[in-house]
């Protein structure tokens, strides 16, 4: 696997911690069920204890379902997770081979290495990108193919932490199975009814963590965070979108207090932003604001309290930013210290 050392950089973020916990475990394959679906004759086997979501032009898995916030940010810590995500892009005068490709890019092209294949039975396209983290290789790859004048099929695999080498078999299993699906015809639906998860509240209801406290949105949860090698992460985080979330990290700091060379060490890890001073729970702080991916902003915030450094990252979706970025900075400014 080529190793890329530079867009990713900012994903191998610094652990402040020495020492590196063992952390969850990748499940074992528990037999197998074949996915079919008689619109669009998407045809799939796979792992029968994975997490399955599926729509009309869309079939996803997970090996577990810890793993799924994961992929939203591409965190250098956590679940170590596996994905096979397919989907169905219907072409028309404005959908061509080439601009599903962009649209399926999450990364500039210079990651992806592509090269001319078969699969399934059709000519593909096939990208794959590839990265080391400190709990191990990210591998990806997506085979793209026009098997239907009306349809392409995007089939992505996607694992954490050497995960592909441990689902070889299942994977193998997944490719040689696929048969690709055509894009359905559009059906009036008279009787489904879609209701979207809500935004965030406008009401915040105040959460704790270790010695500090945040308002959060009432209508999100407190989940355990993605971060290893720290005293305590926290995922605070709505049912609407993965991609909007503001995870704050409690690390030790007994050995190294010194905020402006913290910051200056990790900037590497933000795109090189340019860290501005601010305040947070009364203290001095700096906040450095980078794009992790296409369509999602974060801002990451450090500051020091005690022995302890605390590290708040807030993301949010870009076609939603009006929606969570105010309600995410009030957020913010209720930061305290306990």
């Amino acid at each position: 696997m080529k190793k890329l050392t530079t867009l990713f950089t900012f994903l191998s973020i610094v652990l402040f911690a020495a020492s590196c916990s063992r952390g969850p475990k990748a499940p074992e394959v528990k037999g197998y069920e074949t996915y079919t679906d008689n619109n669009t004759g998407l045809s799939i086997e796979y792992p029968k204890n994975w997490q399955k979501t599926t729509n009309p032009i869309r079939f996803v898995i997970f090996n577990a379902a810890e793993a799924k916030s994961r992929f939203v940010r591409y965190d250098p810590e956590g679940f170590p997770g596996t994905k096979i995500d397919i989907n169905l892009f219907e072409m028309d005068s404005t959908m061509t081979m080439d601009s599903v490709i962009t649209k399926v890019k999450k990364f500039t092209d210079d990651v992806y290495e592509t090269k001319d294949v078969e699969f399934a039975g059709f000519p593909a396209k096939k990208l794959t990108y590839t990265f080391e983290l400190s709990s191990g290789v990210f591998y990806g790859e997506m085979y793209i193919l026009q098997n239907d004048p009306t349809t392409v099929n995007v089939f992505q695999i996607e694992a954490f932490d050497n995960t592909y080498d441990k689902y070889n078999e299942a994977i193998n299993r997944a490719i040689k199975s696929f048969k690709p699906g055509k894009f359905p015809q559009t059906k009036v639906d008279t009787v489904t009814t879609i209701t979207e998860a809500p935004l965030p509240s406008a009401t915040l209801i105040t959460k704790s963590g270790l010695n500090y406290s945040i308002k959060i949105p009432d209508n999100f949860s407190a989940e355990k965070g993605p971060s290893r090698g720290v005293l305590e992460s926290k995922n605070y985080i709505g049912q609407r979108r993965a991609d909007c979330n503001i995870i704050v990290d409690v690390i030790d700091a007994s050995k190294n207090k010194k905020l402006d060379n913290i910051v200056e060490e990790n900037r590497a890890n933000y795109n090189n932003a340019s860290p501005q001073k601010t305040k947070l729970g009364g203290k001095d702080a700096y906040v450095m604001s980078y794009t992790a991916r296409r369509d999602a902003l974060s801002r990451v915030y450090f500051v020091i309290n005690g022995d302890k450094l605390y590290r708040i990252t807030m993301n949010w979706f870009k076609g939603e930013e009006k929606d969570y970025l105010p309600i995410f900075e009030k957020s913010i400014q209720s930061f305290k210290f306990e």
